[in-house]
């Protein structure tokens, strides 16, 4: 399939105090360590969507450039007006839409793992039906408590497009029709973890330390 990722990376980082793409994660900035794990998935295309430092955030995206896979850094200008701006501005910048989306922010530690699992559940998904089928947005969850990254089918293209911060951007798209939502379930806490400040960093024993491949 043809999954393109949206790596939302545009905040001001003021509940944190630094920037929250920058936090050391597994021996490299968070915003390096993000890219590595879509890179390492079967995701075909990384859009980074950045707003607060530009010029310190985009050499780690062109680091990440293999052949044979896309990573590109774009500005949003619109980024002190929220989250939704960034999802709208990183959609806009798509030639049209994939099979599917994952939207995943630079502060939620991604798994090349997990993204590999929720490609895995999509295709099966979406092959039993015309187009995406009827269970249109996948979830990881973790025992019983839904996660992070949201994939949905691109059928969803013009809807995510119409998302507003007054409604709760994405969550709007998840609640509003119950049976087009597929849980899959996953083995790590991981999927629930936010870094939105200080308090929400795991001991430097945990963030620091490199998992195995």
């Amino acid at each position: 399939m043809d999954v393109v990722a949206l790596l939302l990376a545009a905040g001001d980082s003021e509940r944190m105090g630094s920037s929250k793409a920058l936090l050391p994660w597994r021996g490299q900035p968070l915003l390096a360590h993000q890219l590595q794990q879509i890179q390492r998935s079967g995701v075909a295309e990384c859009v980074v969507v950045l707003g607060r430092d530009p010029d310190r955030l985009r050499p780690l995206v062109e680091a990440t450039r293999r052949p044979g896979w896309k990573a590109r850094a774009i500005f949003n200008p619109r980024h002190p007006e929220g989250k939704v701006t960034s999802i709208q501005a990183g959609l806009t910048n798509l030639a049209g839409p994939p099979d599917g989306i994952l939207v995943a922010a630079v502060d939620q530690p991604l798994d090349a793992r997990l993204l590999d699992a929720l490609l895995l559940a999509a295709e099966e998904e979406w092959e039993r039906g015309e187009g995406c089928g009827r269970r249109t947005i996948l979830l990881p969850v973790f025992r019983g408590r839904r996660g992070h990254p949201p994939l949905f089918c691109g059928s969803l293209f013009a809807e995510l497009m119409g998302i507003a911060e007054e409604t709760e951007g994405l969550k709007a798209v998840v609640r509003r029709d119950a049976a087009r939502v597929l849980e899959v379930p996953w083995d790590d806490a991981g999927v629930l973890l936010n870094l939105n400040a200080p308090v929400d960093l795991p001991p430097p024993e945990i963030r620091d330390h490199p998992k195995p491949l």
